[in-house]
């Protein structure tokens, strides 16, 4: 027989039991707290290794983006290039001789439209006009504003020499047949168009020829004299009257694969 329990004193299971019962709210949180699994969360090394990651995938990416809008712009160049070779074709079949100004080619509505004459790459907005001119590149408006201009000339970013040549020495280009260059663009090589002269770019060169082609080219300027299978240039001013109707070396190897063979006592 169990002794009865002496009054207020309960049996230990019970005073075990009654004791977590009034276990007071903070010392709940702090067990709680001590069992609990630990949330999950970035330490500092991981944190900088993803930021790294993203900034190596950035850089990549902007690379892409850069490269593929310097060819669509070197695209949009060779389709201009190929316009205007149709352009002079169209005309010669009209008129039987080239047209004496690129303005001819868009008055008579032989280029699609004047944007046709312009490179992307062309932040003068009128490079082959300046280059075959010599003129130098005015930045800014006159004092008193900008002068009225009437029948202003067609701007072109393209090196169109052949139009202005005599008719001896275009008849002796149309020799070579389709191979013939008529229309090019060099400001797609290295370079900078701080001085509009055919020396400021070198590397790259895009030229349209007699069959409608756009054909790529490296072209190199140095001091010799040109030959058989090399690049070469004699290093004579571009731009001045004389050279206009008279075509140098220069001139010569932007339009010809080998422009050796023009000169006398070459085969």
């Amino acid at each position: 027989m169990t002794p009865p329990s002496a009054a207020g004193i309960l049996p230990a299971d019970q005073s075990e039991k009654s004791t977590a019962g009034k276990m007071p709210a903070e010392d709940k949180f702090l067990l709680a707290a001590v069992g609990a699994p630990r949330a999950a969360a970035f330490t500092l090394v991981e944190l900088l290794t993803v930021i790294a990651i993203i900034a190596v995938l950035a850089s990549l990416l902007m690379t892409a983006v850069a490269s593929a809008k310097k060819k669509s712009r070197t695209a949009i160049c060779m389709f201009n290039l190929h316009q205007i070779s149709l352009a002079l074709d169209m005309y010669l079949d009209d008129f039987g001789k080239r047209p004496p100004r690129v303005d001819d080619l868009v008055g008579g509505k032989y280029v699609p439209a004047p944007r046709s004459l312009l490179c992307p790459e062309d932040k003068t907005g009128n490079w082959g006009r300046l280059v075959q001119s010599g003129n130098l590149i005015i930045i800014g408006e006159p004092v008193g504003g900008s002068l009225p201009s009437f029948n202003e000339p067609v701007k072109y970013s393209y090196l169109l020499h052949p139009l202005s040549w005599d008719d001896m020495t275009w008849d002796r280009l149309m020799q070579a047949g389709g191979n013939a260059g008529v229309a090019a663009c060099q400001l797609h090589g290295l370079g900078t168009q701080d001085v509009p002269d055919v020396h400021s770019f070198s590397g790259l060169l895009l030229r349209a020829q007699r069959d409608g082609a756009v054909v790529r080219r490296r072209l190199f300027w140095t001091s010799e004299a040109p030959s058989i299978g090399a690049v070469g240039a004699i290093a004579t001013s571009f731009g001045t009257p004389a050279s206009v109707s008279d075509p140098s070396p220069l001139q010569i190897q932007i339009y010809l694969d080998d422009p050796a063979r023009w000169f006398p006592g070459n085969p």
